[in-house]
């Protein structure tokens, strides 16, 4: 007989209290400030959904090149592959798949849960919006919801991310700790006569369940210098969901 002080099941885990989980890590991450302010979160979703969602992955096929002439292969193959959670990719999937990340896109496009991060990120997002710390929860933004596969050779230089985008916050869905060595990385610029070199500042360990979220800045001190470093000899998937919060969102969700 299972025990009824268990964990719930995924399926009794509604967007409302799916959001009340991700806003209390949030609220509980510790805001660090250099190279410019970023937070790394672990236990992102309670274990039982976030094992759900693990299984209901779309099918490979289902994914699209995110950008076939940025992210390619010498052999012409796609290295980032992209799947947006919108309704109408969502109904492409079996039933039980497209409820379970119906409820994650609810949750994650809940108010609240906006409003929790641009408070935690305030000094950076006050500092490039001219306002004050206590209204930057109140600036308003679009969002773009894609889950993302990245294989061998993908490689992505230190960028800022552009001023479209508001912060970038970043799910990782390993099934593991093999894969630690695979996150992003943060930089710091450092200007030279010639050329700017970029000092790694630190690199996210990649472990299930975890996250990490940035407000983009391009300002000379604090541009969100970030990227992720070739995967070479790698066959496996590394699998994220990008959640953007942006000025101007191309799909609605």
């Amino acid at each position: 007989m299972q025990d009824v002080l268990s964990e719930p099941r995924a399926e009794v885990w509604g967007a409302v209290p799916v959001r009340n989980h991700l806003i209390n890590v949030v609220n509980a991450a510790q805001l660090e400030r250099e190279p410019f302010c970023h937070i790394y979160m672990q236990g992102m979703f309670p274990s039982e959904v976030y094992s759900q969602l693990l299984r209901n992955f779309p099918p490979k096929d289902l994914y699209t090149p995110l950008n076939p002439r940025k992210w390619v292969r010498a052999d012409g193959t796609s290295t980032r592959d992209k799947f947006f959670l919108t309704p109408d990719n969502l109904a492409r999937l079996p039933a039980e798949s497209a409820g379970l990340w119906s409820m994650f896109v609810r949750a994650v496009t809940d108010d609240q849960f906006k409003r929790a991060i641009f408070a935690k990120l305030a000094p950076d997002l006050a500092a490039r919006f001219g306002v004050a710390e206590d209204v930057v929860p109140d600036i308003e933004c679009g969002q773009e919801i894609m889950l993302v596969r990245d294989t061998e050779d993908y490689v992505i230089k230190p960028h800022p991310d552009g001023l479209n985008k508001y912060v970038t916050f970043q799910f990782y869905l390993p099934s593991d700790d093999s894969q630690l060595e695979l996150g992003t990385s943060l930089f710091r610029r450092q200007r030279k006569i010639f050329r700017s070199t970029f000092e790694e500042v630190k690199r996210f360990p990649f472990r299930p369940n975890s996250a990490y979220a940035f407000p983009v800045s391009e300002s000379p001190d604090r541009t969100s210098w970030h990227g992720r470093e070739r995967l070479t000899g790698f066959k496996g998937v590394r699998n994220t969901l990008m959640l953007l919060f942006q000025k101007v969102a191309p799909r609605s969700y």
